[in-house]
């Protein structure tokens, strides 16, 4: 079955696939705004998740704003609700401070708790069912002959024949994905605590997932959902070999333009990158795959009125076009030299060059397109006088990701090589961070690529790795097969997020090729225990956090934390103590004698946060009469595990990997991660 996981993020290849075009530029957000709050739980905000085709507005009813569709199952905060002509609307932002647009109320679903499910391991238990309906799936759980009603199911399953009405839509992946390295969204909608015959409690989740249409060709090696499409009679059944397949390569083209710098000392490199171009076309010669490899270079340098003897800031000196015949690639390139010159300072002005290779090299007709940026120096930045562009290394990058696909093509994916020569040294930790921004994609992180010392040996070295892993994915995909993705501690990083980056750029081929549709959203029924063995838990649900209520939660249990230290020998002043932290983590210190502390949730938000999940917090109920009822030892263990709570908030805050934006305009306290219910408080 193919793994109908909703939003792999940061996996690109499946968001290519089965959610289309990201949203990269989200309309202009409106200021000082703030989300409207869940009834009777002021502070909480009221959340949707967008159907498959939502549209931002403008007004209600009114002008579609720039930009393709939201991503199906998009988490955006709700300002407004309002009907319009007999239609309701909601106004929505990514944000809770912003703002965006409009969308219809029938393309949003309302996420009350932000709950969510993640897999268990599946190497001791088959994989979880999801149902039609609750009501069938309360049935097979009442059921007297329920193991053979189970097992019938799943042998139906695999077959992939039954009927239309069959009671099962969807199936968990055959093979474990962790939450925390990469990121997946199944947002639970309803839940329900069901009672066994055996004496065991599970529970019944509604659960919203996006899966492509049935009867759609497998690209990713697996099936999305159980689609009731009967095998042809008279062909014999075949066995899938696991391995993935890939489908109509026949076309698939790369592109990759050089932009490098040709300032004053760059002479050995520009001389070794022609080197590689040159030993690839020598290893395509005569090859099918000649055609469909090309190659450009862009050569920048810095401001010509601070310097005019660099003569210019950037210079195409051969486009893609150029580069389908290597003898004309090598005579256009020829010419390229270092500057006689120095530009003023040691920055130069790489964000040109990098402009140039987008807006003036054609780019329509390749499906892997590739920038390899090369320099030594850090970049003239937005604010930069000296700079050409004025733009950001984000800005740059998300021109790259919009770049028109309607010349057949898709996103251009940016690599540096960054040369950390010693003359260079002042500029190093400044220019890294701007390249790391600039080169950013998808699950592969970044696409930076460091040469310590600036050897031209080690330089070499990398781009000659460089040029041979974009061989290798050009011939994976000419022969009919998906580009793999190594793996293991010996793998060169450079191999690895290359190939992540091909893979989704050629998943996004095949989907234009084959014609991929739009996803489409299912709301089905799943047990968090396996049906047949209610011991065995299948799913584990995790509540979603930005990294503000984190922050939010950390603050208040060491505000808990702090009083409980400062009263343990006299228990009785413990809540009087809460009182003014409530009051402080309320930013009102003046209200201090009107809170009312009745238990430890109501300091801070976490009360009104906890309350509606399928969770009951034995520490956070404590009242003040169960405190004095607990031994001094026993309060000490409830302040003991607040501390350790907290050292856990705060290592995942700091693990930077695990935050995901889910989208491009929410700022960095929006990030999400998803963490198991019983790391709450």
């Amino acid at each position: 079955m193919r793994s109908f996981l909703t939003r792999v993020l940061p996996v690109a290849a499946a968001l290519a696939l089965l959610c289309g075009p990201a949203v990269t530029a989200p309309p202009a957000a409106t200021a000082d705004r703030t989300a409207l709050s869940i009834p009777d739980k002021p502070g909480l905000y009221q959340r949707v998740l967008t159907r498959p085709d939502a549209r931002l507005l403008t007004l209600p009813g009114g002008a579609a704003a720039p930009g393709p569709a939201l991503p199906a199952l998009s988490v955006l905060y709700v300002f407004d609700r309002r009907a319009v002509q007999g239609k309701d609307w909601i106004e929505v932002g990514a944000a809770a401070d912003a703002a965006q647009g409009w969308i219809a109320a029938a393309q949003a679903i309302d996420w009350r708790q932000t709950l969510t499910l993640a897999f268990t391991r599946t190497s001791n238990r088959d994989p979880a069912l999801f149902f039609r309906d609750h009501d069938r799936l309360t049935h097979l759980l009442e059921a007297e002959d329920l193991v053979p009603q189970v097992d019938r199911l799943r042998a139906e399953v695999k077959t992939g024949r039954f009927p239309a009405d069959f009671p099962v839509i969807a199936k968990e992946p055959d093979t474990y994905i962790d939450p925390n390295e990469q990121f997946y969204l199944l947002p639970i909608l309803a839940f329900e605590p069901v009672y066994l015959q055996s004496g065991h409690e599970t529970m019944l989740l509604k659960v919203a997932a996006v899966t492509l249409q049935a009867g759609e060709q497998d690209l990713l090696g697996t099936d999305t959902a159980v689609k009731p499409t009967p095998k042809p009679a008279g062909k014999p059944e075949t066995k899938p070999t696991g391995k993935p397949s890939a489908s109509r390569p026949a076309g698939y083209r790369a592109g990759v333009v050089f932009v490098i710098d040709s300032t004053t000392s760059m002479g050995p490199y520009i001389d070794r990158t022609r080197a590689a171009v040159r030993r690839i076309y020598d290893k395509l010669r005569g090859s099918t795959l000649g055609e469909r490899l090309s190659f450009g270079l862009v050569a920048f340098r810095d401001n010509v009125e601070a310097a005019p003897g660099l003569e210019y800031v950037s210079q195409v000196a051969a486009s893609l076009e150029d580069g389908r015949d290597p003898a004309t690639f090598q005579a256009k390139v020829a010419g390229v030299k270092e500057a006689i010159v120095s530009s003023k300072g040691f920055n130069e002005d790489a964000y040109a060059g990098i402009q140039d290779a987008l807006e003036r090299i054609d780019w329509s007709g390749f499906d892997a397109r590739y920038i390899v940026l090369i320099t030594d120096a850090g970049a003239r930045d937005a604010n930069d006088p000296l700079g050409r562009t004025g733009l950001s290394a984000e800005r740059l990058r998300l021109l790259a990701q919009e770049k028109d696909q309607s010349g057949g093509g898709g996103k251009i994916a940016i690599a540096v090589l960054h040369l950390l020569t010693r003359e260079g040294r002042q500029t190093h930790e400044g220019a890294t961070r701007q390249y790391r921004e600039l080169s950013r994609w998808g699950d592969a992180g970044d696409l930076y690529f460091p040469v310590e010392g600036g050897a031209v040996e080690a330089f070499g070295t990398q781009v000659d790795t460089l040029a041979d892993a974009l061989l290798r994915q050009l011939e994976s995909a000419s022969s009919g097969r998906l580009i793999e993705v190594p793996e293991g501690p010996k793998v060169d990083p450079l191999e690895r997020k290359t190939a992540l980056v091909g893979r989704a750029m050629q998943l996004a081929y095949l989907g234009r090729e084959t014609g991929s549709r739009a996803p489409r959203l299912i709301e089905a029924w799943v047990t968090d225990r396996d049906l047949i063995d209610p011991t065995q838990k299948t799913l584990e649900v995790r509540v979603m956090l930005t990294k503000n209520q984190l922050s939010n939660l950390q603050e208040t249990l060491e505000a808990i934390l702090a009083a409980g230290e400062r009263t343990l020998m006299n228990a009785k002043d413990f809540f009087d103590q809460l009182r003014g932290a409530a009051a402080a983590l309320a930013r009102d210190p003046d209200k201090v004698n009107q809170v009312q502390v009745k238990r430890l949730a109501d300091v801070g938000l976490v009360g009104a946060w906890l309350d509606g999940l399928p969770y009951t917090s034995q520490i956070m109920n404590l009242t003040p009469e169960r405190w004095l009822a607990r031994s001094y030892a026993e309060q000490q263990e409830v302040l003991d595990v607040i501390e350790e709570k907290i050292r856990l908030y705060r290592k995942v805050h700091d693990e930077t990997d695990r935050w995901i934006n889910l989208a491009p305009a929410a700022p960095p306290g929006e990030a999400v991660t998803t963490m198991p219910l019983d790391s709450l408080p």
